[in-house]
Parts: structure tokens; sequence; C-alpha cells
């Protein structure tokens, strides 16, 4: 494997569906353009997927999340769910990359303001990476702070 230097040491991850790095490190928060943050597990099977820090502070109080069920099939890029708050009625929910939802944050339905106050440790939905190489088109930190300034 090849190591790459970013002021730890980091693998490259390797495709679980063919022998092609992926091009992407592991432990590494990337972003997709709908103001989700998504970390992949080193085994490069599990896409932990929440809200950005951006993406709460520009909803403002979120007052609702609903999340799908376990099971489901995603595509990439395929709404998954809706978040409601005091600055959008409704702000849509897409999946980062294609994949079976294994899990959702319960905690959500009861404290939907959760994602405002933490929303880096307030995941929303874990999928099971059935194409990993689509983590190719996220953002790493850099490109999605050059985003959000576009995006403002």
């Amino acid at each position: 494997m090849n190591i790459i230097k970013t002021g730890i040491q980091q693998t490259l991850i390797k495709s679980s569906l063919s022998n092609s790095k992926v091009g992407i490190r592991a432990f590494c928060t990337h972003y997709s353009e709908e103001l989700e943050w998504v970390k992949l597990s080193d085994d490069n099977k599990i896409a932990t997927v929440g809200l950005s820090s951006f993406g709460a502070k520009r909803l403002g109080k979120i007052n609702y999340v609903e999340l799908p069920k376990e099971h489901r099939k995603c595509r990439s890029e395929e709404k998954f769910g809706v978040v409601e708050s005091t600055n959008a009625t409704a702000f849509g929910l897409y999946a980062p990359v294609s994949g079976e939802v294994l899990e959702i944050n319960d905690k959500l339905k009861a404290d939907p303001g959760l994602l405002n106050s933490d929303p880096a440790n307030n995941w929303m939905v874990k999928f099971k990476v059935s194409k990993p190489e689509e983590f190719k088109k996220l953002m790493d930190s850099r490109q999605y702070k050059k985003f959000v300034k576009w995006y403002r």
C-alpha cells in the first residue's frame, strides 16, 4: 500500500470491488455538495453520514429529521431523507455514495437539535457501501472550505 503524509501517516484505501486505489484517505472526513460530511470505515465498507457544521448553521434551528428505513438501498445522489428547520421549510438529504442503509441515528427523532449542537459527532445514517469508487467525487476539507466560500 502507498502511504501519504498529511501531518500523520494515512493509508490509501483499496476498493473492495477491485484492486484499484479509490483515492481517499482513511480516517478523513469528506464532504458532499449537499452539505453532508462522510467518513469511510478503514475496511472500506461502511460510510457514516452526518450534516456538516456549515449545513447546520445555514439551516438554523433544526426541529424535525426524517431518515430512511434500515435495509433501504440508495443510489448515489438519491434523496434519502429530510431535515426541517426554522430557516428552510424542508431540506433534502441525499446519499453521498451508493449503498444499503445499515443503521440510522434514532436519537435524532427525539432530539433533532443534536444536529445543531454538535453536528460533527451526531451522524444521521450508516451505509454499507456498494461502490467505494464514488468517494472520488467527494471533497476533502480543503476543497470543502473553498466550496463553502463559494456557496455563501
